[in-house]
């Protein structure tokens, strides 16, 4: 296999990391280095010519091809098995709906990956304690591999191309996986996927909110508390993930609410009116507050409607928690976007069993 990137020799690991760290390609932690062999392996493991592009940002003239996205992700600490979904990961934030030049510029956001399907168990996905927390290898590395990516080959280093004021953790890995127990349809299967196939999802998100209510025994309270949470958004007319805890989707479910009915009950609870707004300095256009004003009791949804609530279930189930992650300020300019693994993708997406000595 002949590979096109630019070699480098270093005399060791310690010469690797300080090459990466010169050069700006990481992300201030250590990195495997990225060798001709690892790089090579990765590649063989996708299926997928080296040199083949997997996807392309226009307003940049940049192309990914298969062969970078390897070197990112052996970068990473990634496994070979998890190629496939971050081929499928890089499709879809390369798709015009995502509209990945402008994420990538933009302040105190990063690309959220919900994956979800059969992919999940066969990689280790956490869907479970600490979702959005450290100690799982493919969570964390994966959503690492998407950053690098976003640094490395479509500009987004800290201070130039990213003009972040603070960012959040979410821009070292962002990375998070669907319970394979959720009661209801996977979040794929709302978007068109087959339920039984697996998929990634991207959604240019800030940091998590919690929504914390383990006192309630029926939806409306818990309902209430996630709407609450939503709140504090940009009004800009984005789309919303609620990552349903697995206690709170239980109450909700066995009062026979489905997915839909959730998303109905969280856009009739999520606003506010212009008023408040104004009063809050939320409206950056708006005259000084005016109680006679006409307009003051319009209401304001954080979200054009029911359906740009994304709803998937998962973390851990000792406590009432759900959370929201809020869309980016030019939430309107992004839409989120499912791409489906392949049969032959997804078998790919397999952790060899090792023997127990």
């Amino acid at each position: 296999m002949t590979l096109a990137s630019t070699p480098y020799t270093v005399a060791d690991d310690d010469a690797a990391q300080d090459l990466f760290t010169r050069n700006g390609w990481g992300d201030g932690l250590p990195v495997i280095p990225p060798t001709p062999e690892r790089v090579e392996r990765f590649v063989a493991a996708s299926g997928i010519p080296a040199g083949q592009v997997i996807g392309e940002i226009a307003e940049q003239g940049t192309a990914l091809t298969l062969e970078k996205i390897a070197i990112n992700a052996v970068a990473a600490g990634c496994r070979e098995e998890y190629m496939s979904v971050l081929v499928a990961t890089v499709r879809a934030l390369t798709r015009e709906p995502f509209n990945l030049h402008s994420t990538t510029v933009s302040g105190a956001t990063a690309p959220l990956l919900v994956i979800s399907g059969p992919v999940v168990d066969q990689l280790n996905v956490n869907t479970s304690f600490s979702l959005f927390g450290p100690g799982h290898h493919a969570n964390a590395t994966i959503g690492r591999a998407v950053r690098l990516i976003l640094q490395n080959l479509c500009g987004g280093v800290p201070g130039v191309l990213d003009k972040a004021t603070f960012g959040h953790p979410g821009k070292y890995t962002y990375c998070i996986g669907e319970s394979r127990t959720t009661p209801w349809p996977p979040l794929h299967a709302d978007r068109g996927v087959p339920a039984e196939q697996s998929a990634v999802t991207v959604f240019a998100g800030e940091a998590p909110v919690n929504a914390r209510n383990d006192w309630a025994s029926e939806p409306g309270p818990i309902l209430a508390t996630i709407a609450d949470a939503m709140l504090p958004c940009h009004y800009t007319g984005g789309s919303f993930v609620v990552v349903i805890g697995p206690r709170h989707a239980e109450i909700i479910q066995r009062a026979g609410m489905g997915k839909a009915d959730v998303r109905a009950e969280l856009f009739r609870l999520a606003r506010r009116s212009v008023g408040a707004l104004r009063r809050a300095g939320r409206l950056p256009d708006a005259p000084p507050p005016d109680a006679s004003a006409p307009g003051e009791d319009e209401p304001r949804t954080v979200v054009r409607r029911p359906e740009d609530i994304l709803i998937t279930v998962a973390g851990g189930d000792l406590y009432g928690y759900s959370a929201v992650v809020p869309y980016w300020v030019g939430g309107h300019e992004s839409a989120p976007v499912t791409e489906a693994l392949s049969a032959q993708e997804a078998e790919r997406c397999r952790i060899p069993q090792r023997e127990t000595p």
